[in-house]
């Protein structure tokens, strides 16, 4: 049966981890032959997608806009967001939510990338609030938490972290489906080899605060002299970046670590392929895709020892602190081995994107059968 399918993504051009689970899911469909139709709040750069993800939209896929006066982040945004999903819901046979991490009435399948309501949030019992400010949040969190079922939505979480807090929160049982990372990045990862790496560590994240990035220069500063560093992402705060570039500056390291904003699919590629080790420094992290990417290119990850990354980066890559983080780069930068690579190699290809839309395609037919 041909669905017309609304997918609901409304930042779409900020291209992170997030943003391509939409685009793939979009893909994926469109490619089974349904109508798709992308909801967002700008209007989509297809040609920005191409240069971060490496990949385009199917030809078929719609999108619509939808202009928005109020920030997501305040009270007002957490409504308006309700309110536009649910003027997707009324145009399309199936309501796909990548976006909002909540599941609404009317939603069919939602994709969770760590929970709105949470223990660390709320309260898990009545009446949940932990700030006067969330009080107006009151009507949408008693229907989550005791009115809706899951029964008949199929509910994504995009790690087993986020999976059990679903389940230790809401006590709602979901499906894990992990997220994807791009093809064109698995097909380079499969031809590359290195043979001669350099003393290079990569990060690719968006410039915002959350990515804990200032933790890099104090990292960088604990290691080797011969060790270099690139930071890679969008240039989605510019405060962050212009911040980042001054504890750079304090620390005297900038000769050794190099920011590369808004740098494109193909230079993020060229950086990859030189790099034997890839850091990580967000805490808690739900699951990490640019890791997996950098992985499929023979990079050697250091993570922390926390959130989804501990499903899939081996413990002996992981740290407590950032003194460990330094000790474990200088290890493996002196003792990386194409062995090592293979190994990461091996690891990221269970989140190819193909793996993602045959896992979707099986439950999303299952669900709809």
């Amino acid at each position: 049966m041909k669905l017309k399918i609304g997918i609901f993504c409304p930042n779409l051009n900020v291209c992170g981890g997030a943003e391509f689970v939409a685009v793939t899911i979009a893909n994926t469909l469109a490619q089974n032959h349904h109508n798709v139709v992308l909801f967002t709040h700008n209007e989509v750069n297809s040609q920005a997608i191409k240069n971060f993800f490496g990949e385009n939209l199917h030809p078929t896929i719609q999108t619509v806009k939808q202009p928005v006066p109020f920030s997501h982040g305040s009270t007002a945004g957490f409504y308006q967001t309700i309110f536009n999903s649910y003027i997707v819901k009324s145009k399309c046979n199936v309501f796909i939510d990548t976006f909002s991490n909540r599941v609404f009435p009317w939603t069919s399948i939602s994709y969770i990338h760590f929970p709105f309501l949470n223990r660390y949030f709320f309260n898990e019992k009545f009446p949940y609030f932990r700030r006067p400010w969330q009080v107006p949040l009151f009507p949408y969190v008693l229907f989550e938490k005791k009115l809706e079922s899951y029964d008949n939505k199929l509910v994504l979480a995009n790690s087993y972290r986020t999976a059990d807090e679903i389940k230790k929160y809401s006590q709602k049982t979901v499906e894990v489906l992990y997220p994807p990372f791009s093809s064109s990045i698995s097909a380079i990862g499969k031809v590359t080899i290195k043979n001669s790496p350099e003393n290079l560590v990569i990060t690719t994240a968006r410039f915002e605060p959350r990515k804990s990035l200032e933790n890099i220069p104090r990292i960088a500063s604990q290691t080797d002299l011969n060790v270099q560093f690139a930071i890679i992402g969008r240039s989605y705060s510019k405060e962050t970046l212009t911040n980042l570039q001054s504890i750079v500056k304090k620390l005297d390291l900038t000769n050794r670590v190099k920011f590369y904003p808004d740098a494109t699919a193909e230079k993020k590629m060229e950086l990859l392929k030189k790099a034997k080790i890839y850091l990580h420094p967000t805490i808690k992290e739900d699951f990490g895709i640019s890791i997996v990417e950098a992985m499929a290119l023979g990079c050697l990850p250091i993570v922390h020892n926390s959130g989804g990354m501990r499903e899939f980066v081996p413990e002996q890559y992981r740290y407590e602190n950032l003194q460990e983080a330094a000790s474990k780069i200088t290890y493996e930068i002196n003792n990386w081995s194409t062995e090592k690579a293979n190994e990461m190699k091996k690891i990221s290809e269970r989140f190819s994107a193909s793996n993602f839309s045959s896992r979707f395609m099986e439950l999303f037919s299952k669900y709809y059968n």
